[in-house]
């Protein structure tokens, strides 16, 4: 349960410094090619924060390749949908681990609801 709960975690985060517009950080948006763009996040030292890719599809971008967090997190994303996330230290989570871990959750959840009525 706490190794469940430390990938939890370490999603969380990446996800959060991904999306978050907290002072201090710069962001860069590089064109690689016609569809493909390289995202960096640095902290107000200058430091790599996160580094990853879009790729733009009829006018929309998604997470697309490695994306990398100064944590030594690394995730897979193919057109916006997550593959795989390997926190530091820890081995690699499927999306299909994530999602059945997620609902393992909610049915702990509403057991409970359920034993309480």
């Amino acid at each position: 349960m706490l190794k469940q709960k430390r990938i939890m975690y370490s999603i969380l985060i990446f996800l959060i410094v991904g999306i978050s517009n907290l002072f201090g950080q710069e962001r860069v948006l590089h064109q690689v090619d016609e569809t493909l763009y390289e995202y960096m996040v640095f902290d107000a030292e200058g430091d790599l924060e996160q580094q990853g890719f879009y790729k733009k599809l009829n006018g929309t971008f998604f997470e697309h390749g490695i994306w990398r967090d100064e944590h030594g997190t690394k995730a897979l994303f193919e057109l916006g949908k997550l593959v795989w996330i390997r926190p530091k230290g820890d081995r690699k989570y499927t999306s299909e681990e994530i999602q059945l871990h997620q609902l393992k959750r909610k049915v702990e959840k509403l057991e409970q609801k359920l034993t309480s009525l």
